[in-house]
């Protein structure tokens, strides 16, 4: 598995950002005393910490296949990217909500300065630099596709998460700025004190959507329908392939995906191979001839078959590139049931 170089951009550019918001955040909640900035600084801190989680969890997912593990770690970045939905819930919502109650039961007018109003805008040019690289990733990332589909079905949880994290935090920092002016204005602590309880919701969301898109990779989340259908298409008319069923897929990862199948082979391609491979003369009766001449034959209708799954896989992944692992199985099901009724009519049909 090879690392996602665009998404660990994207984290470490919004892990920078965010260490320097965090900091400032925590100066203008001190001097301000406002319960809303804190809970900004409370959000960055949260979101600093889900960066370094997430950064690990790409690096880890980096590393190549080995014997015990042969589709590779991929699945770490859903590992790490369910912790940081974690950290989120409990110390953005959690922690954010706790103090939002509670300055809505002791509310407390906010003393507003200068650096307040610098911090504030300091921090929203840092948080929109850092969405303008995770979604420069993701379009680069989406190809044709519209940007929404590829974020539902397709993008890196990584950038996901970066995307949801910096456009909450900029939202944040309109509530709270809101909560600010709204506390000034009526001499009530209350606006402020809702304003850090509507960004602690609004993580706790954000929480739930990670944490369930990050659920579903790693249980082996199937792929795109369109992709099914596309993989099922290109199956079923390679020469030599009757029939495909069974079709079941996974996303190992939102690069690399796992395909299986069942095909049934057409009898009259393999016939038409074997007749170009019988000497003029035919098969002989009996003798060694006859052995070299069947084993020639066995070679041709297994070399035959072999190039039927060859063709598979070089249409397959030439179609869909992040089909990395298909898996064939030559299924005659109902040629041996109909071999089995034969059988059993002939044994009726013989006198004891």
């Amino acid at each position: 598995m090879s690392e996602t170089p665009s998404s660990a951009r994207a984290v470490a550019a919004a892990l920078a950002g965010n260490v320097l918001i965090t900091v400032a955040k925590f100066v203008a909640a001190f001097v301000s005393g406002s319960g809303a900035m804190l809970s900004e600084a409370i959000h960055s801190t949260a979101d600093a910490g889900n960066q370094v989680l997430l950064f690990v969890g790409l690096k880890r997912a980096a590393r190549a296949s080995d014997p015990e593990f042969p589709y590779g770690f991929g699945a770490e970045r859903f590992v790490f990217g369910i912790l940081s939905a974690a950290g989120i819930f409990f110390i953005g919502c959690g922690v954010t909500v706790y103090h939002g109650v509670h300055g809505l039961l002791h509310p407390k007018v906010p003393d507003i300065g200068l650096v307040t109003w610098v911090v504030l805008g300091l921090s929203l040019l840092i948080e929109g630099w850092s969405m303008s690289v995770a979604l420069r990733t993701a379009l680069q990332a989406k190809g044709a596709r519209p940007l929404f589909d590829y974020l539902r079905c397709d993008a890196d949880p990584a950038t996901l998460a970066i995307l949801l994290e910096d456009g909450a935090a900029i939202l944040g920092l309109f509530l709270a700025a809101l909560g600010i002016v709204a506390s000034k204005l009526t001499g009530s602590g209350v606006w402020d004190a809702a304003a850090s309880t509507a960004v602690g919701v609004l993580l706790g969301f954000i929480a739930f959507f990670l944490a369930q898109e990050n659920r579903e990779l790693l249980l082996g989340k199937s792929v795109a329908p369109e992709l099914v259908d596309r993989f099922s298409h290109l199956v079923a008319h390679t020469p030599g392939i009757r029939h495909v069923h069974d079709i079941k897929t996974r996303q190992l990862t939102p690069e690399t995906f796992k395909f299986k199948a069942e095909i049934t082979l057409d009898e009259a391609y393999l016939a038409q191979k074997l007749a170009e491979a019988i000497p003029a003369s035919g098969v002989p009766a009996s003798g060694e001839e006859r052995t070299r001449t069947l084993s020639a034959l066995a070679a041709v209708a297994v070399t035959s078959v072999s190039d039927i799954i060859d063709e598979v896989e070089e249409r397959v992944t030439r179609e869909i590139p992040q089909a990395r692992h298909i898996d064939l199985e030559v299924d005659h099901t109902e040629e041996k049931k109909a071999r089995v009724a034969m059988s059993l009519s002939s044994e009726r049909r013989t006198p004891a």
